[in-house]
């Protein structure tokens, strides 16, 4: 099967994905201040589960291009491989998680106390809700060169390995890291086995694309059914007692299949994509700066409602789709601005060639 691409090398079905894994992420933040006010089984309730895809989706895209490309052989290949990799997102991790440090200490009942918390959850990447995804993807990177050659050596091998793992040892090994390294240890522990397996997911997926049966490309319907409608099972627990119990292992199938429907819907809609390459792929450059300005946005929201005692206006309907549409183009805006000057292209992740010059001129 032919990956269309753009005329700079993207993939445009990759980019398009990561604008709806972005949006989602948004989604499932604004949607946040209903945990505290409806039942878990609420339509609302639902789709903020639902949502959770998101995740799994940017760790499979990760997984196919990064893990699923041949590892270079030629000496210092790792080192330049953790400099290219660190810098593009360490760096502008370091900076967010910095103004999410400040506003964590400067909220705190005992800033002292929150001061010393900083290095650990720095570490872990939960100085703010929705950092974590730094640390473990920087995980994922260390292993590049071993996930690589396996991925080549068999790619199924490498999926039904990273599962295996996760459903029969994932906890166990995660409260392992919490006795050696402590809570934030745990946290971390527990997203790198949870999302080690979409990592893997991902890298199988670009090894096997241009074999897979056209059947199974075009089998995304089904997929997206199996999926969602597995998902919703169980968080609705519309399951029976003697299933309940399998979750561990049924949540993750139905997590995949989800996943990989949507990955497949994508690739199946590349056609019509194609006119409109330009925008998606810079929409989709822009997906990691929206990741991180939007709780910057939604927060001061969150605070004037609670301070106001108006929470009444998220059951309204309107205030919180509002939220929502202003988190989500307010921040696509802020991640724009940043790319247009080499002052600050990097805290979107830019890579060099596009810095300074604007995401929408490319």
């Amino acid at each position: 099967m032919r990956i269309d691409t753009t005329p700079t090398g993207r993939v445009i079905a990759y980019d398009a994905l990561r604008v709806f894994a972005i949006v989602s992420v948004v989604g499932i933040h604004s949607l946040m201040p209903y945990r505290d006010l409806l039942a878990p089984d609420t339509p609302v309730r639902l789709l903020d589960d639902l949502l959770h895809y998101a995740v799994p989706l940017f760790v499979f895209i990760s997984g196919a291009l990064v893990w699923g490309r041949p590892w270079p052989s030629h000496p210092g290949a790792y080192r330049r491989f953790l400099v290219r990799r660190g810098t593009a997102i360490g760096l502008p991790y370091l900076a967010w998680a910095a103004a999410y440090a400040l506003i964590f200490t400067a909220s705190a009942d005992k800033p002292l106390e929150a001061v010393r918390e900083v290095p650990a959850l720095l570490a872990s990447g939960h100085i703010w809700y929705h950092l974590y995804f730094i640390p473990m993807l920087l995980t994922f990177y260390l292993l590049t060169p071993l996930a690589s050659r396996a991925v080549r050596f068999s790619p199924e091998l490498l999926v039904v390995g990273a599962y295996v793992l996760r459903i029969a040892a994932g906890p166990e090994l995660a409260e392992l890291a919490r006795d050696l390294l402590g809570t934030q240890g745990w946290s971390w522990a527990t997203h790198v086995l949870t999302h080690l397996p979409h990592m893997a997911l991902g890298a199988w997926f670009a090894m096997r694309l241009g074999v897979l049966p056209r059947i199974f490309m075009r089998s995304w319907p089904a997929s997206l059914a199996v999926g969602f409608g597995g998902l919703l099972a169980i968080y609705a627990e519309w399951l029976p007692a003697p299933i309940d119990g399998w979750t561990r292992v049924l949540f993750p199938a139905a997590m995949a299949a989800a996943v990989l429907g949507l990955v497949l819907a994508a690739f199946a809609l590349e056609p019509r994509l194609e006119p409109h390459a330009r925008t998606v792929t810079a929409l989709g450059a822009l997906a990691f700066g929206v990741y991180f300005v939007h709780p910057l946005l939604l927060e001061p929201v969150f605070r004037a409602v609670a301070a106001a005692d108006a929470s009444w206006l998220w059951l309204t309907g309107w205030f919180g789709v509002l939220v929502f549409a202003i988190a989500t183009g307010g921040s696509f805006a802020v991640a724009e601005a940043f790319s247009r000057s080499r002052l600050t292209s990097w805290l979107v992740g830019l890579p060099p060639a596009h810095q300074g010059q604007g995401i929408t001129k490319n």
